[in-house]
C-alpha cells in the first residue's frame, strides 16, 4: 500500500485542466491519440512537485459510485508510467487490473453467455482501443449485454482507456496500445484457451469482488 498525499479529480477522458488545453491547442494534431497522451503527459507535469510523494487522479466512476483512479508515480517509478485502479476491482488497498485480468473476464464470458453480449463487449474494447470514451461505448453496445459471470461491463471498459494510454507513454515511441489488443481479436475470433498466449484468472477469484455481476 502506497501512502496518498494528495488527490486530485482534474481529469477525465480527453478532458484536461484549462492550461493544459490552452497549451494543447497550440499545435495541429494529426492525430488525436498523442494528444491524448500528450495531454496526460502535461497534466501530471504542472500537478507534481518534484517531492517524491504519490499522488492520486480520479478520472471517473461507476454507477455505484466506486471510482477509476491513476496513481502516480507506479511502482517500478519508469518516468510517466501510472497505475490504474478501481475501487472494488479486487481486495487489495491499491486495485490495480491487469490486462491479463481484462481479457480473463472476456475469456469466461465468451465460454459462459451468448455470442450476441460478447461481440458487442469486444466491439466495445476494440472502440476504445480506437480512442473511444467508456461512455460512448456503453450507449452504444450496452443495450447489448446480457452476463451472468466476470465482472461488470463498465468495471472492464471504464479502465481500459487508461490502461492504454499508460501503454502509449511506456512505449513512447513504439507500439504502444497495440501491444496487448491482438489477443482480443482472437478472443473475438474464436480461438481457443490452448491457442491464447492468456495466463487465465480463476472465474471463481472474479466472483469473490466487489465489482463482480454475482455481487451486484
Amino acid at each position: 500500500m502506497v501512502e496518498i498525499i494528495q488527490e486530485l479529480d482534474v481529469m477525465g477522458f480527453n478532458d484536461f485542466p484549462d492550461p493544459v488545453e490552452a497549451m494543447l491547442n497550440q499545435h495541429e494534431w494529426s492525430d488525436p491519440l498523442n494528444r491524448l497522451r500528450v495531454g496526460v503527459v502535461l497534466t501530471f507535469s504542472i500537478n507534481e512537485n518534484r517531492d517524491e510523494q504519490y499522488v492520486s487522479y480520479i478520472v471517473d466512476e461507476l454507477q455505484d459510485d466506486s471510482p477509476v483512479f491513476l496513481i502516480r508515480p507506479a511502482w517500478l517509478n519508469k518516468g510517466y508510467d501510472f497505475k490504474v485502479c478501481v475501487e472494488g476491482w479486487d481486495e487489495s488497498a491499491n486495485p490495480a487490473p491487469s490486462h491479463s485480468e481484462v481479457y480473463s473476464d472476456l475469456y469466461w464470458k465468451r465460454e459462459n453467455d451468448d455470442e450476441e453480449s460478447f461481440q458487442s463487449l469486444c466491439e466495445a474494447v476494440l472502440d476504445i482501443h480506437e480512442g473511444a470514451s467508456p461512455s460512448s461505448v456503453l450507449e452504444r453496445y450496452g443495450g447489448n449485454f446480457d452476463f451472468s459471470v466476470g465482472r461488470t461491463p463498465e468495471a472492464l471498459l471504464k479502465p481500459l482507456p487508461w490502461l492504454f494510454i499508460e501503454q502509449d507513454i511506456r512505449y513512447w515511441n513504439y507500439t504502444g496500445r497495440n501491444m496487448t489488443i491482438q489477443l482480443v481479436e482472437d478472443l473475438y475470433d474464436g480461438k481457443s484457451l490452448e491457442e491464447l498466449s492468456l495466463e487465465l484468472q480463476d472465474i471463481g477469484a472474479i466472483h469473490e469482488t466487489q465489482l463482480a455481476i454475482p455481487n451486484q
